[in-house]
């Protein structure tokens, strides 16, 4: 039990900065004005603004235009319909010099506007070139390969597999003695060339929101992949600390009844959190 409390007790003091950060941005990604960038002013526009349509009433204008389209079906309401908008509407404009976006909820009418600070520091485009030809064709020469792939996979392909992604190679070039960036996008051979000097950095919020979706591991060492690392070890961590928080508990006998009930109560209300979300998901599709 010593070891036990140790473990769980150093890791979670090593890890520290990553609970932080994973607890913190989990938060930003749920609320967009939590430690914003742009500024933000919410607007009254004393009832003026048109406003969209009820959920329920554009859902009845859509299905009538549709069934009215479709000459061969007939398109109505479901009786168990529950429509609903998904997010802000916004609307973006570069006037007075700095880059604005308009938010307009359209279940509340509320409405915001985020003004974004002039001096990000924008790719500068060196070279006019768009798309290149090269002969090979690596792109080509992949989709062989996955053909060849499929084939001794025992699938029958009788068209080439559609691209899925966009595998891009990026590297570092000169012209006319600048450093530029250069990112060539395999699947249709668009190439940019930049002059991109970092020197502004990446603004905290933008910056943080990275580095809490930063996954999947280079072929190469880096920071990068050394970031990887720490994603599992957070990932062990977590798990750790759940699996070593639930020995102590039950060494504690003076808490195990208490205990018990708490975790009799956590485990319905997640099966049932569970359940309804993949309900709610997989009906809605949202």
């Amino acid at each position: 039990m010593i070891l036990v409390r140790r473990v769980h007790l150093y890791a979670g003091l090593f890890l520290l900065p990553w609970v932080f950060l994973y607890g913190v941005t989990g938060a930003m990604f749920n609320h967009h004005e939590l430690f914003p960038y742009p500024t933000i002013e919410t607007v009254d526009a004393g009832g003026s603004l048109v406003g969209l349509p009820t959920p329920e009433a554009l859902a009845e204008q859509v299905t009538a235009a549709l069934d009215a389209q479709t000459a061969d079906a007939a398109v109505a309401l479901h009786p168990d319909a529950v429509p609903e908008y998904t997010g802000d509407l916004m609307f973006e404009t570069w006037e007075g010099g700095a880059r604005r976006v308009v938010h307009l909820d359209p279940m509340t009418g509320a409405a915001s506007v985020e003004t974004f600070p002039e001096n990000e520091e924008k790719p500068e485009a060196l070279l006019k070139a768009t798309n290149l030809k090269l002969s090979p064709d690596p792109f080509l020469d992949g989709q062989r390969d996955a053909q060849t792939v499929l084939q001794r996979a025992g699938i029958d392909q009788k068209r080439p597999p559609k691209p899925l992604g966009w595998t891009k190679l990026n590297y570092l070039v000169t012209v006319d003695g600048e450093p530029a960036r250069v990112t060539y996008v395999l699947k249709d051979g668009h190439v940019d060339v930049e002059r991109y000097t970092g020197e502004d950095g990446m603004n905290p919020r933008a910056f943080f929101l990275r580095l809490h979706t930063s996954h999947g591991q280079p072929p190469h060492w880096n920071y990068r992949f050394i970031w990887s690392l720490f994603v599992d070890a957070m990932a062990i961590a977590m798990v750790g600390w759940g699996l070593t928080g639930l020995v102590m508990w039950w060494t504690i006998k003076r808490t195990r009844r208490i205990g018990a009930v708490v975790l009799v109560a956590s485990v319905a209300t997640a099966a049932v959190m569970f359940f309804g979300m993949e309900s709610y998901y997989a009906g809605t599709k949202l």
